[in-house]
């Protein structure tokens, strides 16, 4: 079923795309004035390090909205217009969003979006295609076509760090296997240091 539901998604996202009026632009965190978070959250929902993110994004002036999915029938966090996590109740048979949610998610645009997820979760996924976001920032695994600026973490390798000719890719070869495939911290601090730092001609 979770093959079959990544078909579909692949399917929908590039008659999507055919069709999307998105304009991509970079977005720098200077300029970006509404940030969209996306998250897996924790089985207690408790999320320290999200939310510690949403007040130090606060406190620099940024608007943040904050989705995140946790794999339960019903998640016990309350809906805010600016926190949700999505669950079980809020998906349909194919782990799309339900129809109210993308409504929701549709009346709001976005400068940035921060994908900070370390594996493929489908719910997250029609919402990182679906949301209307300037510059879009992610870690690089099935959403390439997706996501504009992507952070690739192969698997661990003593070289030091490298960078490729395309300046929307980042790849870093240094970093132990837990900072690879279990921090959200490290995920946001590398995508953070690049908005901050990457400047181009595009304004």
């Amino acid at each position: 079923m979770k093959k079959l539901n990544q078909y579909i998604f692949k399917r929908k996202a590039k008659k999507f795309l055919q069709h999307s009026t998105r304009e991509k632009r970079w977005v720098d965190y200077k300029s970006a004035k509404t940030i969209l978070l996306l998250f897996e959250s924790d089985y207690i929902e408790k999320n320290r390090f999200i939310r510690r993110i949403i007040d130090e994004l606060n406190q620099d002036g940024k608007k943040v909205v904050a989705w995140g999915f946790l794999d339960k029938k019903i998640t016990s966090t309350a809906i805010l217009p600016t926190f949700r996590i999505l669950d079980r109740s809020t998906i349909d048979w194919f782990e799309c969003p339900k129809e109210y949610c993308l409504r929701e998610l549709a009346e709001v645009e976005f400068d940035l979006l921060i994908d900070l997820t370390l594996k493929d979760i489908l719910p997250l996924q029609y919402v990182c295609l679906y949301a209307k976001a300037g510059t879009k920032a992610g870690m690089s695994r099935s959403m390439d076509d997706i996501i504009d600026f992507k952070i690739i973490i192969p698997e661990p390798d003593p070289d030091e760090l490298t960078t490729g000719n395309d300046e929307n890719h980042i790849e870093f070869k240094d970093l132990n296997e837990t900072l690879f495939h279990t921090d959200q911290q490290f995920l946001y601090e590398q995508i953070l240091h690049y908005i901050k730092n990457i400047q181009t001609s595009d304004k």
